[in-house]
Parts: C-alpha cells; structure tokens; sequence
C-alpha cells in the first residue's frame, strides 16, 4: 500500500478558487480509474508562513504501478492547469510514501 502525497502551497487570495478546483477537477481528476481513494486533506503547520500556506492532499493507492501510469499519463496535464489557472499564487510537489505499518 502507498500514499499519494501532493503538498500545494497557496497564497491566502487563491484559498477559495483552489478549493472549488480541488473538489471539482483535481479530486475527480485522480479518482477516476479507481486506483486512487481515501482522499485525506491535511493543513501543514509552519511557523512564519506570511501569507500563505501550505495544504497536503493524500490518496491511497495499492500498488506502485498505478503511480508510475498516473505520473506517465496525466502529471503534465496537472502541472498545466494548475499554472494556467493560479499562475504563482498556487505551487506544489508530490511524493509516493509506502505505508509501513
């Protein structure tokens, strides 16, 4: 079992429409084929942040292939529309953590 782990830094101004993104594009957007469930959302807390923060968005995902062919098929489509829709005030990065326990 992994977790597919993407963690977006936003400035405050783009919280609402990253929201709206989040629930009708990305989410839909990773579930869709069925290898990735359990979506979990997390704050990260950080000392200093300004006037941005950072969101952590995990899935579940069974097996590691299923990562590789997301990455392979849709990555690039999400690296686009998250630069044509919040340009710098949205950034993010994603991990692949296998659970252990």
């Amino acid at each position: 079992m992994y977790i597919y782990n993407t963690t977006f830094c936003l400035e405050d101004s783009a919280l609402d429409d990253w929201k709206s993104w989040l629930d009708e594009q990305y989410i839909p957007m990773m579930t869709a084929d069925g290898s990735f469930s359990d979506v979990r959302i997390f704050r990260v807390l950080a000392e200093n942040a300004g006037d941005s923060f950072s969101i952590s968005v995990q899935f579940s995902v069974e097996a590691l292939v299923n990562v590789q062919r997301w990455q392979k098929d849709k990555e690039q489509q999400l690296a686009l529309d998250v630069t044509r829709r919040f340009g710098t005030k949205v950034l993010y990065f994603s991990t692949v953590l296998e659970v252990l326990v």
